[in-house]
């Protein structure tokens, strides 16, 4: 089993370097019917995350004598504090969740994103509009590429920190360009929404934490609520603590690690007696959690009990610090053993203050229930990443299935009894078939879900219609990306094309597809009514290493059948995602048998939808999303 996860925790941290209804389920809304006649005076909200810290470095979870938080501890006391909480294996996913409400693999973090769609109303923009002045501060990873993915345009009145971790130190070209290198905490190249980046002397998480007090030294002398999103980097590798906590610790790997969590514990204490001094304390709404499982490098079992780590659909690789402590004392001192997840933190909050939820979110609000005192209701989860490997839990929190990826033998399927085995680190030898083929279903059913782009059909004349919407999932250039719709057989000209971007065009019985330098064609076969048009593939960008190439991979199918594939090392000139995707040809028509889908995912042999089965549903109307709002 190790040698599994070993393998996968590989393939997610290299990757950290890439159902359709509509689309008003989760764009923007009118906020006017969001809130709760005459709601209560809102609290300020900090939210402080921490990047890495497993469930076993949060010493009162475990009583861990060999670790000091405790100013976490303590807020955990006062608070509340969950053993049963759920992020993501990796960054990326875990922070686009919490920001939206979202599942991240709808999103398209698998495990990177090009961001969170400009439409998809954040938490910040959801307070903003009831009030709230916003602030960012730290790790942002939740894209950078696209100028529009930035703090300042996901809800954040302002922001300082960094936008990726490769962008930490200032290694700029000849031309101002800023290349991608290995993290550092020591004087780190830091950037804002005021003021050009810069070099910073001193350590990253204590230069992160004085600005966090400056800026709230400035927002309590304001009557506007505010909202404070403080990400950390620590205890992220590199492990580089500050002189005077590494000097406490052995001068050994893990007594290193120990200093920068034990460092992370001090800053996060400094923000609160800041909070009290100002007379804020009993009117914030603290939240601290981690966006992944630890690394257990170092000698160090950052998760246990819980068997794996970071990049591992496992209970230790997700599995993750939560503690909220609320204005409200009579909700605080509670241990809660039911299962949330990261997701559910965005509707907890929103309801906290008055909203009357959108139904829009796939998380699901545990406020009333840590209010009442009482179970949170049974909800089945699932997660995937890149490859087509997977976790679910069963919605009772008892059963975790864990299906293996294909590219290294045949595929396996471990189930773990969490009631009898809380740590899951053994799979029970004879898996219940009942549960087995439950848990199987809802997860198909998930990911059909999840990995079909949510956008809006708007039918034009002669046949044309406007596909907008989900613009950083609709628009290719980033991750992985299929296009498919069905044509008749009299269809000629113009199938479908983003201006300046991409093209797919059908002349006699040729189909040519263009993106960018790479073109790819292939005739149609045969004379059926409808024929199924299929571009799918990878668009490779820089994420995490200057030296890494930008590739286009690309696949046309036709009617299920390869026709050409082609690869080239370059970008796609993708400069305005938002530009509408048009279908067929106003002018003459194109003959389009049904509205097209988009799906976040590349089809292979290996997936839930191969080539061939999506191919068909695109010619089958009756099997085909409707996509018409």
């Amino acid at each position: 089993m190790r040698s599994i996860y070993i393998v996968c925790l590989c393939i997610f941290i290299s990757s950290c370097a890439a159902y359709t209804v509509p689309a008003g389920d989760i764009h923007r809304d009118d906020i006017s019917d969001r809130l709760k006649p005459n709601p209560p005076r809102k609290p300020n909200i900090l939210l402080i995350m921490a990047d890495d810290l497993g469930y076993n470095d949060l010493a009162i979870n475990n009583g861990n004598t060999s670790i000091d938080t405790p100013n976490m501890d303590q807020i955990a006391r006062d608070g509340v504090r969950f053993t049963r909480h759920y992020a993501s294996a990796v960054c990326s996913p875990a922070r686009a969740a919490l920001l939206t409400g979202i599942y991240p693999e709808r999103l398209g973090y698998l495990p990177n994103g090009r961001g969170i769609s400009p439409e998809v109303v954040t938490i910040p923009e959801r307070l903003k509009e009831v009030g709230y002045t916003t602030w960012h501060i730290g790790k942002w990873h939740v894209g950078d590429l696209e100028r529009t993915a930035w703090p300042d345009h996901q809800g954040f009145d302002h922001w300082f920190g960094f936008l990726n971790q490769s962008r930490l130190r200032d290694l700029r070209t000849a031309d101002g360009e800023l290349r991608l290198t290995f993290p550092t905490y020591v004087n780190p190249w830091l950037e804002s929404d005021s003021a050009p980046g810069k070099t910073y002397p001193g350590h990253l998480d204590n230069i992160l934490t004085d600005k966090a007090i400056s800026v709230l030294s400035d927002l309590s002398s304001a009557s506007a609520p505010w909202f404070l999103n403080l990400w950390y980097f620590a205890p992220h590798a590199p492990i580089q603590p500050a002189s005077d906590f590494a000097r406490k610790y052995p001068n050994t790997a893990a007594g290193r690690y120990q200093a920068l969590v034990n460092q992370l514990d001090f800053n996060i204490g400094r923000v609160i007696s800041h909070l009290d001094s100002m007379g804020a304390l009993q009117n914030t709404i603290i939240v601290v959690v981690s966006d992944n499982g630890g690394t257990n490098l170092d000698g160090l079992d950052n998760n246990a009990p819980f068997y794996g780590f970071k990049g591992t659909l496992t209970e230790g690789g997700m599995r993750t610090p939560l503690i909220i402590k609320w204005p409200d004392q009579a909700m605080n001192g509670q241990v809660i053993a039911d299962t949330v997840a990261i997701e559910d933190i965005y509707p907890t909050l929103l309801e906290s203050i008055g909203f009357v939820l959108p139904d829009n979110l796939d998380g699901s609000s545990f406020y009333q229930n840590v209010r009442q005192r009482k179970s949170t209701a049974a909800k089945a989860r699932y997660w995937d990443h890149l490859w087509p490997s997977y976790t679910a839990l069963s919605a009772d929190g008892r059963w975790r299935l864990y299906v293996t990826p294909p590219y290294f033998g045949p595929v396996k399927q471990y189930m773990f009894d969490l009631e009898q085995d809380p740590a899951a680190t053994l799979p029970v030898s004879q898996i219940p078939s009942a549960q087995l083929t439950q848990m199987t279903r809802g997860y198909q059913a998930w990911y059909r879900d999840v990995h079909t782009v949510k956008t809006a059909y708007a039918p034009g004349v002669n046949g044309s219609a406007v596909l907008t919407g989900m613009d950083f999932l609709r628009t290719p250039g980033f991750g992985r990306y299929t296009f498919g719709i069905g044509i008749s057989q009299k269809s000629d000209g113009r199938i479908a094309a983003q201006s300046g971007i991409w093209e797919l065009r059908r002349t006699g019985n040729t189909v040519t597809a263009q993106f960018g330098d790479l073109i790819l064609s292939g005739d149609i076969q045969n004379s059926n009514s409808c024929h199924s048009i299929v571009v799918s593939g990878l668009f490779s960008r820089k994420l995490t290493k200057d030296r890494d190439p930008e590739t286009m991979s690309l696949v046309l199918y036709i009617d299920g059948i390869e026709a050409q594939t082609g690869e080239i090392q370059a970008t796609l000139n993708a400069v305005d995602p938002t530009t509408a995707t048009i279908i067929g040809d106003p002018a003459t028509g194109g003959g389009i048998i049904a509205p097209p889908v988009i799906l976040n995912i590349r089809l292979n042999s290996n997936s839930l939808w191969t080539p061939a089965s999506f191919s068909e549903e695109l010619c089958n109307t009756s099997s085909v999303p409707t996509l018409i709002e």
